[in-house]
């Protein structure tokens, strides 16, 4: 090519190209399911999934908020757990991922509108209501519910506890 100006356009342009289909690739690469669990930590919490009530969903369903800046967000903190895996000893126990009430109500919705339903789902209704308004969050009693088959740990036990237990 005689034109260098031109050269460098193409060069440039198949440049920008190419960086487009790896980080494409490289986004929907570590969008997979199996992905979460290629770091040795994940590997209790992603068997809890799997056999748990939730194994069906997506992770992204508790730990994504909608839309393409949500994603870029969760891509943006992936980055900082690779170097945190590369470069520090992670205790899990000590790991608490954020799960906001509204990615649990997509599925979960607790109205008082439950003319339609059963007793006990009203009853359901009714007490998940109560604790909303006293600004309890989901995971206040369903910490382990993505990670475990026992989706009511806190219900009926130690979160419960919490607030429920008299003091002698």
């Amino acid at each position: 090519m005689e034109n260098p100006k031109m050269l460098r356009i193409i060069i440039v342009t198949v440049m920008v190209v190419l960086i487009g289909i790896i980080g494409f690739a490289s986004v929907e690469y570590t969008s997979q399911v199996g992905f979460c669990n290629s770091c040795h930590e994940m590997n209790e919490a992603f068997a809890g999934w799997e056999t748990g009530v939730h194994g069906g969903e997506h992770c992204y369903g508790c730990h994504t908020d909608d839309g393409i800046i949500a994603k870029a967000k969760v891509k943006a903190n992936g980055l900082r757990e690779v170097y945190i895996h590369f470069t520090e000893d992670v205790n899990m126990d000590e790991v608490q991922a954020e799960v906001a009430d509204n990615r649990c109500e997509k599925c979960h919705k607790f109205t008082k509108d439950e003319d339609e339903k059963s007793m006990p789902e009203k009853r359901i209704a009714a007490f998940h209501i109560q604790h909303k308004e006293y600004n309890f969050n989901c995971v206040t009693c369903h910490i382990t519910v993505g990670h475990t088959n026992n989706a009511f740990v806190g219900f009926k036990n130690e979160a419960c506890q919490k607030c429920h237990v008299s003091k002698v």
